[in-house]
This record gives structure tokens, sequence and C-alpha cells, in this order.
């Protein structure tokens, strides 16, 4: 029987279920079925062997419309894939969806017992070994690590809360903390989100991946750590449930919610042990390929492929993206030009430094080396404090993303400038409105005036104020910012 699966995807969605797809179609051409991605539904000309599958279905249903549910014909030749976990926000959503679709399959064993529990026949399809993620296959010598220790994950508030617990482990290693923002999809790699080989490049060069649930569920984080098992890192991850074949202590390291900081002092301690754990890893991962596991989600096409093929599929209905623009604004100078006073001040042979923060903030590097070698007018360095009912919590999560402030949200309060740039932003904004928000004054003038600022991805700051969890410009004067940022010459 001929059969040609067809991914739908939406150019709107997140850039990472592009990954998924493509890896999804390389196992089913191994296996020797035809595929097709597309992002223009209508436009897509129906073949009587098409199959067609959202991924996931909530993501396309909430961006494109409910179409493909909508129309029976449709939906009794699609399959969902999804990968949310349970009591998220978005379970549900993939549930009632799901059940409406011709089959629904998840990458986990753990969300598909939460499914049935819904009434949806669920199916699981174990992911596993993809070739062209490899980077362990070819690799020539020891690994060159760059990253000791790295967060790659979303900003939700239990995954904040527990590596703001164990800041001070955290900086001591050496940790990078990127956090992507998860407030909207993610449609393109960028600062805070990492995508494709750019992701890979950075795996690869990571020593201990850690891995900390987003909530308090023991769902094992599939996708992460088999990146990270293609990539010869080793994975320090909470207590997980049905992560077979991959077994605890054997291909990752886990611990209890308080044991975090423990446990990273004594991976970081053992290279040893996190050499076996990469090796054990990627060694079963290799016995266990996609192209293997793909038959279920061939089963299921064939399945569905003797469904009468609907005259079209529905055409797609979003015109705009949703959540915010992430194009940083031209600057109406460029301090940073050659003729700039910039090009003039980082001659100097000794810098002078100003470091902006909340009243008792502690620092637990010197100024110089938070600030580096780098050619930099300022940085900013991430936090670690409380929230206002006493929880740990960080602030200063994200790298120099000017666009941000043009949606009332600043970089964090933690900053160490130039004393020539601090002068001459006072100069420029003298505005007593900022005198208690100095870090916004300085992201703001370095916005206007073309000057890039680095960050500290580790929690090498400790705030004694109450951390701000939003990274928030106050009401009063985020219209001013606006319009400093638009219309400021």
């Amino acid at each position: 029987m001929a059969l040609r699966i067809v991914f739908v995807l939406s150019p709107y969605q997140n850039a990472f279920f592009t990954e998924i797809a493509d890896a999804l179609s390389e196992a089913l051409t191994s296996a020797g079925v035809d595929t097709l991605t597309t992002t223009e539904a209508g436009d897509h000309e129906v073949g009587d062997d098409d199959v067609f599958v959202l991924l996931p279905p909530h993501e396309y249903v909430a961006l494109e419309g409910t179409g493909f549910v909508d129309d029976e014909a449709v939906a009794a030749r699609t399959i969902g894939i999804a990968a949310e976990q349970p009591q998220e926000s978005f379970f549900e959503r993939n549930a009632a969806i799901g059940a409406r679709l011709g089959v629904l399959l998840d990458f986990s064993a753990l969300a598909v017992a939460a499914y049935r529990r819904f009434g949806v026949d669920a199916h699981h399809l174990r992911f596993g070994y993809v070739p062209s993620w490899d980077r362990i296959r070819d690799q020539a010598g020891q690994r060159r690590i760059d990253t000791p220790v790295l967060y790659l994950g979303n900003k939700s508030e239990r995954r904040m809360r527990m590596l703001a617990s164990a800041a001070a482990e955290l900086a001591h290693h050496g940790a990078r903390l990127v956090v992507s923002d998860n407030s909207e999809p993610n449609r393109t790699s960028d600062a805070a989100f990492y995508v494709g080989e750019r992701k890979r490049d950075l795996l690869q060069g990571t020593g201990l991946l850690v891995n900390i649930h987003q909530s308090g569920v023991p769902y094992f984080e599939w996708l992460r750590f088999i990146e990270a098992a293609h990539c010869g890192t080793p994975m320090l991850s909470e207590r997980s449930v049905a992560s077979e074949p991959f077994i605890d202590g054997e291909d990752y390291a886990s611990f209890e919610g308080v044991d975090f900081a423990r446990r990273l002092d004594d991976l970081m301690d053992n290279s040893d042990q996190r050499n076996r754990l990469a090796e054990s890893a990627y060694q079963r991962l290799l016995e266990h390929p996609l192209s293997d596991s793909i038959v279920t989600l061939i089963d299921a096409a064939k399945s569905l492929r003797t469904n009468a093929a609907p005259n079209r599929l529905p055409a797609r209905t979003r015109v705009a993206q949703i959540g915010r623009e992430r194009i940083d604004i031209d600057p109406h100078t460029n301090w940073a030009s050659p003729r700039g006073p910039w090009s003039k001040l980082r001659r100097r042979i000794a810098r002078r430094w100003v470091v902006i923060a909340p009243t008792g903030t502690l620092l637990r590097a010197s100024v110089d080396d938070l600030v580096g070698a780098g050619d930099r007018p300022f940085v900013s360095v991430m936090a670690n404090g409380h929230a206002p009912d006493g929880s740990p919590m960080l602030e200063g999560l994200w790298t120099w993303q000017p666009w941000r402030l043009l949606f009332a949200q600043h970089l964090g309060r933690v900053i160490i400038v130039d004393a020539d740039v601090e002068r001459a932003a006072r100069a420029w904004l003298p505005d007593p409105d900022f005198d208690d928000h100095p870090h916004l004054r300085i992201q703001l003038f370095a916005a206007v005036h073309g000057l890039a600022g680095g960050h500290v991805a580790s929690p090498l700051a400790s705030l004694s104020v109450p951390v701000d969890i939003d990274q928030s410009v106050p009401d009063s004067l985020s219209i001013r910012c606006r319009q400093l940022l638009i219309t400021s010459s």
C-alpha cells in the first residue's frame, strides 16, 4: 500500500517542532516512506495516499483554527503527535483535540497513560537515535568543554525557584543558564532560544546538562535527554519515571528536589562518573534508533489510509504572529561606530567601571572577572534572591535583547557599566524619575545609541531586596520609555 505522511505546521509555531518533524521525516525516509512538510495546508494538493500529522495538535489549532478537527474527513486522516506534560496547561487541550483526530501519539509513556485516563486511545511513539543529530560518531579526540554546567529550558516558576536555590553552587561551577521565554511561541533561534545545529553545538561543548521538571509530575524530558545523548553530554535530572529503556544511575544521574545542589557538587567533582553516564547513554541510544520505533507512526498512518481522502485541507487562518515583535529598533545615533564617542572611550588602557544594583547586592566575582576581556560598554549580571513570598527566585534572565524594552520589560537591575557611559546616560536622560531606576536609564541609552551589552548568564550576583520576577518596567515609566526608544534623536 502506497503511503505519504504530510507534516502540517504553522509558520508561527515553535521552531522546536520543525526540528522534530525533520527528525521524524528522516526516520520515515529510512523506512521507505514518502514524507512532505507544508506550512500552507490550504495550498496542498491532497493525494489518495496522504495521511496528515499535526505536531503538536493543540498549537496548530490555537494558531490556525479548528479546521482539521471540524472537517470529519480531514480529521479521520490526521494523526496528532503531542509532547506536552501531564498537568501542564496544554495537556487537556491536546486530549480534547486528539480525541477527534484519527490517532494521537506521544513520545512519553507517562503522557500516554494520562491521555487514556481522559478516555483518549493514545499510543506511545518512543523517540530514539537520529543520525543527523549525532555529534559523537565523527568526533576526533576529546570534546572541548566551553560550558561546565548548562541549564537549557524555559522560565517556568518552579524551575527558576530550584535554580535559585542552588545559585551559589551553580555560580561556583561556572554554570550557564540559557532561559527561554515561553510566554509566546519561539519561532526562530535567538539569544535565549537555541534550535538545530546551534543547539547541538552548545550541547557538544557542555560538561553537564541540568534538567528540572516544569511541575511536580516526574515526567522524563525525553527530547532534552536524547539531544544531550547525541552530543556526549551527561545529564543530571530531577527524579523521573517512565524513562525506559534509559536507566537512572547508568545513563543519567538524578536528584530529589532538596538534594539538587549536593548532587551537582558530587557530579562536578567526579569526571569519571560523568564520562560513564555519557558513554552509556550514547551506546543505549544507538540500540534504539528512531528508524525502528517509527513503525508506530507508520502503522497508525496505514490504519487511517483506509479512510477516504478529503478533497482539500483547511487553509491557514492566521495572518500575524502571536506575541511580541522581537525586532530591535534601529539606534538613532551609534556610539559604537568608528567615529562615535565609544570608539574613543574604549581606547583607554585603564577602564573605570560603575556597579549599578539595588542596595545590598553582593557579587560572587570581581568586577574585572564579570566584565571579562571583551570590548563591551556594560554587562548585565544574573542575580538570585527571593520573591516577595520568600521563595528563591532569579532575575536578569536574558542577554542583551533591547526589543524587550519596547514592551515594558527591563533586562535586570544588576549592571556593570563603563563610568563614562554611565555619565553620558545621565546627561542624556537627566529626568529624576529615572534616578530610582538607573539600570533602566543605562539600557535605554544603550538601545537608542547602538551600544550592545554583554550578559553574565550565571547567578553571580545576590540580591537583598525582593527579586523582580517579571523584570517589568514600572507603569509610571513604561510610556516614557517607549517614547524615548521610538522618537529620540
